[in-house]
């Protein structure tokens, strides 16, 4: 039972003492059933063992138990017990509650309270990545909408156009939160959608720097955009959404913090977690995730993360897992205090090329301001949140429209 609720596994030996010196067990003609009885009568939920009978080359005989599932918590005779080295002990409230919430999946269990919903926004990201889809009742089984009653689930209310909990992103001055300069909210959408728009917002903060030498030129960034990546889409890929909570940013002067709620699995070793063991909470949202191309079902995040922060980057206390990424040197003034600069130099250079080019392309962009290729493209997305232009129409014929002068 300890064994099942630490692993899912469990593997015991009658006849082979601690150290795995087989002394032999005497074996009646019971001996099987009255040990496959004691299983199954004992242990809630049920299980079944698979015994065998061992024989040694010097003809001593052995039995072997062996037994598996993922229903934690399991418990023998009315106690929950967990494993501890060579000792079993019991449970206490903190471990159960982390066993039933990394038990099943209740982003699928769990009803939506609101069974109204459309999906819009779930069929076009599918269509754009080459799924044939309508907003129909195949939608709905196929991607994990419905719970076994056949109502709309949590995740349908996650992805759904109705979907009422927002990501936010809050910027503060200096290095705490005592002073906070800026907030975004992206809610009302599906959260592919909002996932999408904080990735985008987040990445157009990260401003380049240029060190010139002799003879040389050297561009560093404020942070690892990948890594970056990678620790929002786990962030909203293992939140413990059930709690109605959010995963947020938090953007301080020397550093970012990406804050989810809930915990690793329970059977998830550390040592697991940084080499890139995957295995999601939200088992059902992740092959979303990864069938609209967010992200890929290979476990290589965790250590993207690591290989440009050290696992020093994770905090995981609290029943809250912070990635901390530290910038190289402090961001600009003006990106640390927007309120203050509404235009940097850059950002009015941009957008008086669009002014004068409704139809160019960002490439145009780039040539007419003389702002690099890359960086126009995170301008522009500054300039879209801060509500100066919109693009009307697609990336091929469409053109911008400029909202305030």
């Amino acid at each position: 039972c300890a064994m099942l609720n630490n692993s899912g596994k469990a593997h015991v030996f009658f006849g082979v003492r601690d150290d795995g010196t087989v002394i032999g067990q005497m074996i009646g003609k019971n001996t099987l059933k009255d040990i496959s009885k004691s299983v199954r009568e004992s242990i809630e939920p049920p299980v079944i063992a698979k015994i065998k009978v061992l024989n040694t080359s010097d003809g001593k005989e052995y039995i072997s138990v062996e037994t598996q599932g993922t229903a934690r918590p399991y418990s023998v005779k009315g106690n929950i017990l967990v494993r501890t080295g060579a000792e079993n002990r019991k449970a206490p409230l903190s471990e159960l509650r982390r066993m039933i919430l990394s038990s099943g999946d209740n982003l699928l269990d769990t009803s939506s309270y609101n069974q109204e919903l459309t999906f819009r926004e779930l069929c076009t990201l599918l269509r754009d990545n080459g799924f044939d889809v309508q907003d129909d009742e195949r939608l709905r089984k196929s991607f994990g909408l419905l719970n076994s009653d056949g109502r709309l689930n949590y995740q349908a209310q996650l992805l759904s156009d109705q979907n009422d909990i927002p990501l936010s992103v809050a910027m503060f001055r200096g290095t705490d939160r005592s002073d906070m300069t800026f907030r975004k909210d992206y809610g009302g959408r599906s959260l592919l959608t909002e996932v999408n728009q904080v990735l985008d917002f987040v990445q157009a903060q990260n401003e380049v720097s240029v060190q010139v030498g002799p003879g040389s030129r050297k561009e560093r960034e404020l942070f690892d955009g990948n890594a970056f990546r990678e620790a929002w889409i786990n962030a909203c890929v293992h939140n413990n959404w059930i709690g109605h909570i959010a995963p947020t940013v938090h953007i301080f002067d020397d550093r970012m913090e990406i804050i989810s709620y809930g915990s690793i699995p329970y059977w998830l070793s550390l040592e697991d977690f940084f080499s890139g063991k995957s295995l999601p909470v939200n088992d059902a949202l992740m092959r979303v995730f990864v069938q609209t191309r967010l992200t890929e079902h290979t476990g290589h995040g965790i250590p993207v993360i690591t290989s440009a922060y050290g696992k020093e980057a994770f905090d995981l206390t609290n029943g809250t897992v912070t990635v901390t990424l530290r910038f190289n040197g402090l961001r600009s003034a003006a990106s640390r205090h927007p309120e203050e600069y509404p235009l940097t130099e850059r950002e009015m250079s941009v957008l008086d090329a669009i002014r004068s080019n409704p139809n160019a392309k960002l490439n145009d962009v780039a040539y007419m301001s003389g702002v690099s290729r890359a960086y126009v493209g995170k301008i522009v997305v500054k300039l879209k949140d801060k509500g100066l232009i919109e693009r009307i129409g697609n990336q091929r014929t469409g053109y911008w429209k400029i909202r305030q002068a």
